[in-house]
């Protein structure tokens, strides 16, 4: 769990409870995830959830990174950052069919094909307060990673 992290886990962070949402678009190429993470770090510099900052830039950094590395480049990576109070929530989509672990269990069989999504997974399943895999309505059987990291308030 995140080292910022109360004893008691927050709610699940949703647009629908009054989160505010950013959102950033960017091509499947090498510069994704230093985009993604100046993008993270932007909204997050200087507002209480700034204590996330360094956790929830390195695990941005790692789904993107996963994201580019399967998908072309002529697909789009997209991410969600939503804020509230208690803390913020991570999604990233892509347009390639994945096969990802249910929601919070480590350890699984990575893939032969894929032999690079087990470290971030691992770092996600260690430093996430609650994270997981969803279906995403793009590409049939794509799916986007989140992860939810809590200020503990």
């Amino acid at each position: 769990m995140h080292p910022h992290t109360a004893a008691v886990a927050g709610s699940a962070i949703r647009a629908a409870a009054g989160a505010r949402p950013f959102l950033l678009a960017a091509p499947s190429r090498p510069t994704a995830p230093k985009a993604a993470r100046d993008f993270v770090r932007a909204v997050l510099r200087g507002t209480h959830l700034a204590p996330l900052v360094d956790t929830a830039v390195l695990l941005t950094s790692e789904a993107v990174t996963s994201s580019h590395l399967r998908t072309p480049r002529s697909a789009e990576i997209l991410l969600r950052l939503l804020t509230a109070g208690h803390g913020l929530r991570i999604s990233v989509y892509d347009e390639a069919p994945v096969r990802l672990p249910v929601r919070g269990h480590w350890p699984y069989a990575p893939m032969a094909d894929q032999p690079y999504a087990d470290h971030g997974l691992l770092l996600t399943s260690r430093l996430a307060d609650d994270w997981g895999v969803t279906p995403y309505a793009g590409v049939p059987r794509s799916a986007s990673l989140w992860f939810e990291l809590y200020t503990g308030r």
